[in-house]
């Protein structure tokens, strides 16, 4: 499933952004470390084997860096953008992976 390549891409994305996004606080920080590595795990580990599950706790992810960019204050409009933008592409992906993987089972099973 090439979706959960993307998520685990947009997972060394927050890691190497905590870092290099001006603005940053240590909650951002902590946060884009801790949301990148999960991501970068469970991407990896749903394109390699897939499991639904892996796919739904991607898009709480997504849902939760939406959040974040505005429940940690920046003083930098790049941070919040890039944790707003980054959560909406990490939900369409891990949803995306879903639904095909959800319709590739409905073929095998017919």
């Amino acid at each position: 499933m090439w979706q959960a390549w993307i998520n685990a891409i947009i997972g060394l994305w927050f890691i190497v952004a905590a870092f290099i996004l001006a603005g940053s606080r240590a909650a951002n920080i902590t946060n884009n470390l801790i949301a990148g590595i999960v991501l970068v795990i469970l991407g990896v580990w749903a394109a390699l084997r897939y499991r639904g599950w892996k796919n739904w706790v991607v898009t709480l992810i997504g849902v939760w860096m939406i959040i974040a960019g505005f429940w940690f204050p920046s003083s930098y409009a790049a941070t919040v953008g890039n944790d707003i933008v980054a959560g909406a592409a990490i939900i369409i992906f891990s949803l995306w992976a879903w639904a095909g993987a959800s319709k590739s089972l409905q073929v095998r099973e017919a």
